[in-house]
């Protein structure tokens, strides 16, 4: 069976463990293996978003094997060709290929073989295949906060780190995908950071000096992640950044926003900006810092502990204080609707990633979205959701989320929220 049938096979179905099943049946298929490491290994990257068949130069004179052209793939990753030279390098490539392997490789240059699959399933079958990008994240309160501590607004932007690699600026998404940003924060990037360094922020949306609201200022920021992102539109985006990450774990945060700070007030970059930092040194204090932010438009704040070592995970030294809650939840079924809506979406039915919470998601989607949805295939994607609080099934096991609003889809991310890290 082709590559390109066994995802299809794996797409078809939307249980998980269904597509587990089938890729322990191929476990001793190493082209496939290579493909899903060729595919969602974030640290190789092609620079590359889509394949241009306008770049085309050289004639078909033979049919080369998708395994010749995952190898060739090194010359876009190792940097060995550049700009306009790697567009035709890659159409080149993939005109060797049969029409299958064509949109095999096409998927791997898009980081999405569009199966339904994220890290976890293939890394079951083939443990390590695809290494985890890790980013240090919030704990869903303050309980682990020590006064006096660090307050920063908590904004509706889009997790990135952004490191310089040959003086360009690289942003991974929070599941490790590129993000296409048409050169325009490189200059700025190289302002404040040396090369290999990494900063940790969101990107967001500004138009006429104001942010964009998050459907439209995040919908752009898919584009991005998917690579269809115009450099008209990548001209709106900036970067909202309070960390340089310290992969070594031995520098404290007071260290780190100190410098990043005194650095970006030192040269100002009008694209990257550092989010203001107060020191917060009583409950009291942070109740009224949490309302300001919400009164300025903001969705809560995030307190931090002033001697917090950088850590890639989910920490109690950084946590949360929120009016509405979120989720992300992975969709496990889709909803036709009724009446006016029928042929289109109705809802998304969504989980926890352990199975624990379960909810029917049917508010929050304009109409063209209910259009475009229902077409897509969208089981096994993440979307947001925001909800007031959990309720307990009365006849069952089950969580549940009352009044769950649709927020997004979410293309920077492939893990649901666990029960726990709701409650």
């Amino acid at each position: 069976m082709s590559i390109l049938k066994i995802l299809n096979e794996i797409a078809a179905t939307p249980s998980r463990n269904e597509k587990e099943a089938i890729l322990r049946r191929e476990k001793d298929n190493e082209l496939l293996k290579a493909v899903f490491s060729a595919a969602y290994n974030p640290f190789i990257q092609y620079y590359q978003s889509f394949i241009d068949d306008s770049f085309i130069t050289a004639p078909t004179t033979q049919q080369h094997s998708l395994k010749h052209a995952l190898a060739m793939l090194s010359g876009l990753s190792n940097r060995n060709v550049t700009g306009h030279d790697a567009k035709t390098f890659l159409a080149n490539l993939a005109n060797t290929q049969t029409t299958e392997n064509k949109e095999v490789l096409s998927r791997i240059i898009q980081r999405d073989l569009r199966c339904g699959c994220s890290e976890s399933t293939p890394n079951k079958v083939w443990p390590g295949i695809v290494p985890t990008f890790d980013v240090m994240l919030s704990h869903k309160d303050i309980s682990g906060i020590k006064f006096p501590c660090y307050g920063q607004i908590k904004s509706d932007g889009a997790r990135a780190h952004i490191s310089l690699v040959n003086g360009k600026a690289v942003a991974l998404s929070r599941n490790g995908k590129e993000i296409e940003l048409h050169g325009c924060l490189d200059k700025d990037l190289a302002l404040l950071i040396n090369e290999g360094e990494t900063l940790d922020g969101e990107l967001l949306c500004y138009k006429d000096g104001k942010v964009l609201d998050r459907k439209t200022g995040n919908g752009i920021i898919n584009r991005a992640i998917k690579g269809t992102i115009s450099k008209e539109e990548a001209e709106l985006i900036k970067f909202a950044s309070w960390d340089i990450v310290d992969f070594t774990s031995t520098i404290p945060y007071s260290a780190r926003i100190e410098e990043l700070t005194k650095i970006y007030f030192a040269y100002k970059p009008q694209k990257i900006y550092v989010l203001p930092t107060a020191i917060i040194y009583n409950e009291l204090e942070a109740q009224k810092f949490f309302e300001n932010c919400v009164a300025v438009g903001q969705e809560g704040c995030i307190l931090k502990n002033i001697d917090s070592l950088w850590v890639g995970k989910r920490t109690k030294d950084s946590g949360k204080i929120k009016e509405v809650e979120e989720a992300d939840l992975i969709i496990s079924s889709i909803e036709e609707g009724t009446g006016k809506n029928l042929g289109k979406l109705g809802a998304f039915v969504c989980k926890t990633s352990d199975g624990l919470l379960e909810v029917n998601v049917g508010i929050g989607f304009s109409d063209t979205q209910r259009e475009i949805f229902f077409k897509e295939t969208l089981i096994g994607k993440i979307v947001t959701v925001k909800y007031n609080q959990l309720i307990q099934s009365k006849t069952s096991n089950i969580v549940s989320l009352f009044l769950p609003r649709f927020v997004e889809l979410r293309e920077d991310k492939d893990k649901a929220n666990s029960l726990n890290e709701l409650n």
